[in-house]
């Protein structure tokens, strides 16, 4: 199995969790005398063998992570999540730089003018060079996710 298959995997199952879960809260109560669909216990089984079944998923993603290269690049895998982590958090912070409140709309005539200490254009002009390194890294990590094969 291949990284992006496991990923894949990952979320149907953490899915699966969540529908078992559900399942159990609708049937821990029933009328007196009568019998529910579902056992709560063996659900409860269940839900147990499915969390343990997603932590060792979990866990071979993580070390495979932490042993692949990015394709193209001299980075490891774990590494360059966390960086287009860290490039998503840089653009939303500048992009809501240059925000105004509503202040504007209710300004006292005494009140200043203020001005801006960072120059806009140089900001945008850092905003789209991140976007497209964004891009750029979060393709290679999606084209090495389908060619890493998942270390056990």
């Amino acid at each position: 199995m291949n990284l992006g298959e496991a990923l894949s995997k990952l979320k149907k199952e953490k899915s699966r969790l969540a529908r078992l879960i559900s399942l159990r809260k609708e049937n821990v109560y029933m009328e007196e005398g009568k019998k529910t669909k579902f056992n709560p216990k063996k659900l409860s089984e269940e839900i147990d063998q499915k969390i343990e079944e997603i932590r060792k998923l979990k866990i071979k993603i993580q070390k495979t992570n932490l042993n692949t290269m990015v394709n193209g690049e001299k980075i490891l895998l774990a590494e360059a999540i966390v960086k287009v982590n860290d490039l998503r958090s840089k653009l939303a912070h500048l992009s809501s730089l240059f925000e105004k409140g509503r202040s504007y709309l209710f300004r006292d005539k005494d009140e200043k003018e203020m001005i801006a200490q960072l120059d806009e254009l140089e900001i945008e002009d850092e905003i789209e060079r991140l976007e497209i390194e964004k891009v750029q890294l979060d393709n290679k990590i999606q084209m090495t996710n389908w060619t890493a094969k998942l270390i056990d």
